[in-house]
């Protein structure tokens, strides 16, 4: 596809500030420009103005009883601490851990951290590692979490993301039975419990059942309420890589290549750390709110750097998305925007969107 041609004028967003519009932008280079679907191109072009909004950054994390292990449960909180104290008062946080207490090792979780603004004294931060500072004991009943999340996420204003972070299966379903390939007992080789074993490990305690379908349905719900979720898959989660790879893509925030998860392989907290830094670019850079809802969404187009983007209608691996009154850039033209978070973006209304497809 030729590139329109693009008027240094309108919505110019740079570094989260906006620059005023210079009015109206007409006379499009039509003659470079193929009629997306056939379609026609005597339109005009307006401006919409937008601005980087404060994102609600909350944290949804594991706090079962192997997180004990490798210093898991240190190392996520030393991770998380760092990002509040880096990004400050440009996000909001909370966070709910599960499952709920010691006492009840399949509750579904609770808050321990309500939703409050980032700050550059530290009482953030301070906040959330007073608020983590026990012993994770218990199962990990991951989609109970979410489905529980979902009335107190919806009551937020602005653009929330929920962040998953797990070691593990989700698992202490009731409801469920099981054979071996789906006991989370067999599947981690604990022992007597082996993968394709002769012993089912789940019979008798169908608690270990993997929880999968319901864990990505409830990630589905979250989405459909317009909260994004990103996954963290850390040490002990590999054997769940479909399922987290599953739960990215309904939350809205595949990565572009396998794994689809922000997968952390390693005890080293500078691995983890850096998932965590990237989720925390993304959720920065890459959302916008228009200062007004556009007339019609079909026709809407962004310019990033000069250059018509397209709107991607098929896997989310780049392009972007309009939701409402949030623009949402996705995979690699989010990745672009975290690399150089400076670059022009303009959002315009009037003429058919130009879409592509995988």
């Amino acid at each position: 596809m030729k590139q329109m041609g693009f008027v240094h004028c309108g919505a110019v967003i740079v570094a989260g500030m906006v620059i005023a519009s210079c009015g109206a932008r007409t006379g499009l280079l039509l003659d470079e420009v193929p009629p997306p679907d056939g379609g026609d191109l005597t339109c005009s072009e307006t401006p919409i103005g937008a601005t980087a909004p404060i994102p609600n950054l909350y944290f949804v994390l594991d706090t079962s009883t192997s997180m004990n292990e490798q210093s898991k449960w240190s190392n996520v909180r030393s991770a998380i601490a760092l990002m509040i104290q880096e990004v400050g008062p440009r996000a909001r946080f909370g966070v709910t851990v599960f499952p709920t207490s010691n006492i009840d090792h399949c509750g579904a979780g609770h808050e321990v951290m309500s939703l409050r603004l980032g700050d550059d004294s530290g009482a953030t931060v301070a906040a959330f590692l007073a608020a983590t500072d026990f012993t994770p004991s218990g199962g990990t009943p991951t989609a109970a979490t979410l489905e529980a999340l979902a009335p107190l996420l919806q009551t937020f204003s602005g653009v929330t993301y929920a962040i998953l972070a797990t070691d593990g299966g989700p698992n202490c379903n009731a409801s469920l039975t099981c054979d071996v390939d789906q006991c989370t007992m067999n599947l981690e080789s604990q022992s007597p419990c082996v993968p394709d074993g002769p012993t089912n490990c789940c019979d008798g305690n169908v608690l270990g059942c993997l929880d999968g379908v319901k864990t990505v349905e409830a990630v589905s719900d979250l989405r459909a309420i317009g909260v994004r979720t990103f996954v963290i898959g850390i040490p002990g989660s590999a054997p769940y890589a479909d399922v987290l790879d599953n739960a990215a893509a309904a939350g809205g925030t595949a990565r572009s290549s396998a794994p689809y998860y922000y997968s952390v392989d390693t005890a080293d907290q500078s691995q983890l750390q850096s998932a965590i830094e990237s989720v925390s670019l993304q959720s920065l850079n890459c959302a916008f709110t228009l200062a007004q809802a556009p007339a019609n969404p079909a026709e809407v187009n962004v310019y990033v750097g000069g250059a018509l983007l397209p709107q991607n209608a098929g896997d989310g691996a780049d392009g972007w998305q309009l939701e409402g009154m949030t623009l949402v850039f996705l995979g690699s033209s989010c990745q672009a925007l975290e690399a150089q978070p400076n670059t022009q973006v303009a959002v315009y209304e009037g003429c058919p969107t130009v879409i592509v497809t995988p």
